[in-house]
This record gives C-alpha cells, structure tokens and sequence, in this order.
C-alpha cells in the first residue's frame, strides 16, 4: 500500500449518513492546490507539514519541474488536497467525496482568530459546516496499515451562514442553534419544527435539508 498519512481519519459507520466526518489534512503528497489572500493560486502536489489546533500551518506546493514552494496557513485563503484512490478501501470515507478542504474563517474559540478549518459541507448553500477540533471527543484509536482510525462521538461543529458571524453547533446547543440559523425558513420549520440534544446525530440531514429547501432569502 502506498504510504499516506491523514492528520485524522475517523469511522462514522455507527453515525448518519448525512452526518459530516472530518479527515485532517494529508501530510504526503499529492495533488492540490492553495489560493493565497491576494487571489493567487498554486497548483501542483501539495503536502502539510504542520498542523496546530487542527490547523494546517505550513504547506509545501511542489509544481512542475520539481520547484517547491513553502508557505504558512496564514498566507492561504484555500487549501484543497486530492483524496487518493486507494484512501477509500477503508469504507470511511464516501466515494463521491473527492477532496479536503480547508477555508480561513473566524473561529468563535480563538476569539474571532481567522484560522484554516476543514470545510465539512460541499460547495454552495447557505449554510456552510467547519469541524471544531476543540470540541469534539475521541474514543478508541488504533492503527490501520498507513491509517490512525478513531471512533468518534459528539462532533462540533463551526457553522457559517451566508458569511454571518460564525457559532459554534454541539450537541448540548442544538435547541438554541436550530433557531439561530434555521429559524428564518418557514419551509424547514415546516419539516424540522423543533430540536434537541436527542436529535443531534440527525443535525447533518437539517443542513442538507436547509441548504437545498432554504437556498433563497425567507
């Protein structure tokens, strides 16, 4: 097996399918590419070298003619790697999930701190999900050939809507953040009336509802 290492990679076998699992960067290489503040992009393998409170800060752009950049996570706007083909014999990670992201947004829990977070959902919608690495719970990590699998449980979430302040969804918030960002659509109230922390492994499929019910202002 080629060698690969994810800064994370968890089972979400035991959780709902619409429930977003976080990868971590890849520390090898493969294909990529960064956008810099100014607009700029690179190309090429891409490859972390450092990683702090889940945040990439240093990444190696190697481009054609074997020339390499370095650059600090606080140059970068995007950082997008490739998954490769043979990362999915695992299971974990679903098959149409191509890439891993990562976008500077404010974090609630660095006081407002533009950092990189994985972006969790795809592309478009208002709603947008980032993984909080501070608020999530692991259990039972073991190796796997080139893998560190982990159970997880009780994921946080940074959310994002329509470039508002971001807040932070976890189980123990759900009623309160149910009314923060879905509250204004009167056709997933509709559907999703109400939520509590009993209804935190079904957040995934509210996003998806609300990003594809609620994409116009309501």
């Amino acid at each position: 097996m080629k060698k690969i290492v994810f800064g994370l990679l968890l089972l979400g076998s035991h959780i709902s399918n619409a429930q977003y699992d976080p990868l971590g960067a890849i520390t090898s290489w493969v294909d990529g590419y960064v956008v810099s503040h100014q607009g700029d992009t690179l190309a090429g393998q891409v490859r972390v070298g450092s990683v702090v409170n889940g945040s990439p800060t240093g990444i190696v752009i190697r481009l054609a003619g074997d020339k390499r950049v370095k650059m600090s996570g606080d140059e970068l706007r995007t950082l997008v790697q490739q998954i490769p083909d043979f990362a999915y014999v695992t299971g974990s990670i679903p098959r149409d999930r191509k890439t891993i992201v990562f976008e500077r947004v404010p974090n609630p829990r660095r006081g407002g701190k533009p950092m990189l977070l994985e972006r969790l959902t795809p592309a478009g919608g208002p709603l947008a999900l980032y993984f909080d690495v501070s608020g999530w719970k692991r259990t039972i990590e073991y190796s796997f050939g080139n893998f560190t699998l982990s159970h997880r449980r009780d994921l946080s979430y940074v959310v994002v809507k329509n470039g508002q302040s971001p807040l932070i969804a976890r189980p123990g918030s759900l009623e309160a953040v149910h009314d923060a960002i879905f509250g204004d659509c009167s056709e997933f109230i509709r559907n999703y009336p109400v939520a509590t922390r009993r209804d935190w492994d079904r957040f995934g499929e509210m996003v998806v509802a609300y990003n594809q019910l609620c994409a116009l202002p309501y």
